[in-house]
């Protein structure tokens, strides 16, 4: 028989899955995958099955039902100032994951590499190698958690396509301050790459922070993506829904992988 792919084969269960058995099994307390202890706003649930009874149920437009896609583009408008088009630069995706997916196999070329930061959610590497693409690995370390600035300008090179910056940080909780984002901003043109931006907890800030998009740095607009989660948002995570901000230019060819991975 003939062998499998190797960006999988020999890959582990993801380490959520093996813990949240293991935490059933025993009824321990699952400290492993960051879940709510609520099962999300009533309001939201109510609203949801009103819909469900009262709404189509079939196919929606491939790029998202038009509702969804005027509330992204307006929460980007109201809490961060980002104007963005609706129509051309919001795709709507089955979850996060799905996004980070699109992007990856619709954006990076066999020998491209990606800078990215760990630790790291443990579906980015493979996502990247099945893409073609080569991660380049930049570590932040306890206790403060610092950009190393010169780790990763070295990390950048004449292969780079893009970075993957995941901010606020999953799983160190580090959200990244202004002045660390624009060295990153200014790597990133600097070698002509992409700002893959993965900022589902975008809405889990404690301490004050408040989070910024790369996309609103200068320069950055035209060659940032920017990754949104419903269900993160919601504290609804067994809801798929994520979504994709990025120019025209880039979110056409994801939409075209968007919809041979799932026509939603």
């Amino acid at each position: 028989m003939k062998t499998t792919n190797p960006v999988y084969t020999g890959l582990p269960t993801t380490i959520f899955e093996v813990m949240s058995r293991l935490a059933n099994e025993h009824g321990a307390i699952n400290l492993g995958q960051g879940f709510p202890d609520v099962d999300g706003p009533e309001d939201v649930k109510r609203f949801a099955a009103e819909e469900i009874v009262g709404a189509p149920n079939q196919y929606p437009p491939m790029m998202g039902v038009t509702e969804l896609r005027k509330a992204v583009a307006a929460s980007n408008a109201r809490f961060y100032g980002l104007e963005v088009d609706w129509q051309t630069e919001i795709l709507v995706t089955s979850g996060a994951t799905e996004a980070l997916s699109d992007c990856f196999n619709a954006l990076l070329e066999p020998g491209d590499e990606v800078v990215v930061l760990e630790p790291l959610y443990d579906c980015y590497l493979p996502l990247i190698r099945r893409a073609g693409a080569i991660p380049k690995l930049v570590r932040l370390t306890p206790p403060e958690w610092k950009l190393p600035g010169e780790a990763l300008a070295a990390a950048f090179g004449p292969k780079t396509k893009a970075i993957l910056l995941n901010n606020p940080m999953n799983p160190a909780g580090k959200v990244f301050t202004r002045e660390e984002l624009q060295v990153v901003a200014d790597l990133v043109l600097r070698h002509d790459a992409l700002a893959i931006c993965d900022e589902v907890y975008e809405r889990i800030l404690f301490d004050g922070r408040k989070h910024g998009p790369r996309m609103t740095l200068d320069g950055m607009r035209e060659r940032t993506l920017r990754i949104g989660s419903a269900g993160k948002t919601f504290s609804l995570t067994g809801w798929k829904v994520g979504y994709v901000t990025a120019p025209k230019t880039l979110l056409d060819p994801i939409t075209k992988a968007h919809q041979f991975t799932t026509f939603t």
